[in-house]
């Protein structure tokens, strides 16, 4: 699969950069974020938040690109060498277009997990004061370990936010 390179740095959060040739510059963060599930779960130290930024300097309004997205899953592969890490994420809801980097997402999940290695589990909350939808996955492999507990978990914690809201 044909990507762009990227760097690796391994710190308090786990970052791949990478450049596109429109000179678009991706930072793909993967911040530790133990503390969402606590510390009851043996697990929960191999927990992430993922994000995918651009950086300021990149251009406005780039042409499409079709390496991003197996650039994308190139660090994805790269990052899931753990089988026991867990991706939690969900999507910007600042600019209004969530639900377009929703179905993105699941485009290229369903595009790169064709041997189905992976497992993504997604869940909504309906905020009504804000009258916005978050959208919420998990994902993680399917040979994770601590798969069911991981997924009865997520279920869990995003059933008890849909109770808040």
């Amino acid at each position: 699969m044909q990507h762009y390179e990227f760097d690796f740095i391994d710190d308090e959060a786990t970052d791949y950069f990478f450049k596109t040739q429109f000179n678009v510059f991706y930072r793909v963060e993967f911040k530790p974020t133990a503390y969402v599930f606590g510390d009851e779960y043996i697990w929960s130290h191999h927990c992430y938040e993922f994000s995918i930024k651009i950086s300021e300097k990149s251009p406005l309004n780039p042409p499409p690109d079709s390496l991003i997205p197996t650039t994308i899953a190139a660090i994805f592969l790269h990052f899931f060498e753990d089988k026991e890490k867990i991706i939690l994420y969900t999507c910007d809801t600042s600019d209004r277009k969530h639900l377009a980097r929703v179905r993105k997402f699941d485009r290229w999940f369903e595009q790169f997990n064709q041997n189905e290695n992976f497992i993504k589990l997604n869940h909504s909350i309906y905020d009504n004061a804000l009258q916005t939808t978050y959208y919420n996955s998990l994902i993680i492999k399917e040979n994770n370990p601590f798969r069911t507990e991981i997924t009865e978990a997520f279920d869990e914690l995003i059933g008890g936010f849909e109770d808040d809201k």
